[in-house]
């Protein structure tokens, strides 16, 4: 087998079991209890934004990429036209990481986010594969402190985290693109919902 047979190969091997994968997540995510919990943090998303309050959004790495898709989509559309609402991702900015990151430790660089624009009533949603991160669970703790609804998506190793947040959200999986995908599967639900309540709103 050549080298282009072997990786077109891996890329087919790869692609079923994201799929079969996929296939059997579907089945988890769509038990009654999963979803319920996934539905309680949406009201509180749509709740907020609906009575003027923030959304803050943070992650790392592949999550900090979903946190700033997900304030996008709420500051732009999902699907539906209606007015910007009040998003801010707390990893857009690579000055604001790397300046609280050097001058203050990078265990704070979404707490410092949160004390900054945090107010009661706001929503605070993390998301963490680990469930662990320790920036996560910083700010986490910050926003519960200031009064702020908090939210967190994780995978099945964050499952006993359910002290850090008043919604904690588990995906059934330990692979972290298989997570990652679920966080914005929900997200994209809520933001959706969003948009059709607030289309008609001035």
């Amino acid at each position: 087998m050549t080298g282009t047979e072997a990786a077109a190969s891996l890329v087919t091997q790869q692609l079923d079991e994201g799929i079969a994968a996929w296939a059997e997540l579907a089945r988890q995510v769509a038990e009654p209890t999963v979803r319920e919990q996934v539905e309680a943090a949406g009201r509180v998303v749509v709740a907020a934004l609906q009575s003027g309050h923030t959304l803050l959004v943070a992650g790392n790495g592949g999550s900090a990429a979903i946190a700033s898709h997900v304030a996008a989509e709420f500051l732009g559309k999902c699907v539906h036209d209606r007015h910007p609402l009040p998003a801010i991702s707390l990893a857009e900015s690579h000055s604001s990481l790397t300046a609280i990151g050097n001058d203050y430790g990078f265990d704070q660089v979404f707490l410092r986010g949160v004390q900054a624009f945090g107010r009661p009533g706001d929503v605070f949603l993390a998301m963490s594969t680990s469930g662990t991160s320790p920036n996560v669970v910083a700010a986490l703790a910050e926003a519960r402190s200031r009064g702020l609804a908090t939210i967190l998506m994780t995978g099945s190793k964050g499952a006993g985290q359910a002290d850090l947040a008043d919604h904690l959200l588990v995906v059934p999986s330990s692979q972290t693109p298989r997570i990652q995908e679920v966080h914005m599967l929900w997200a994209h639900a809520w933001c959706e919902a969003v948009d059709l309540v607030m289309q008609d709103a001035p």
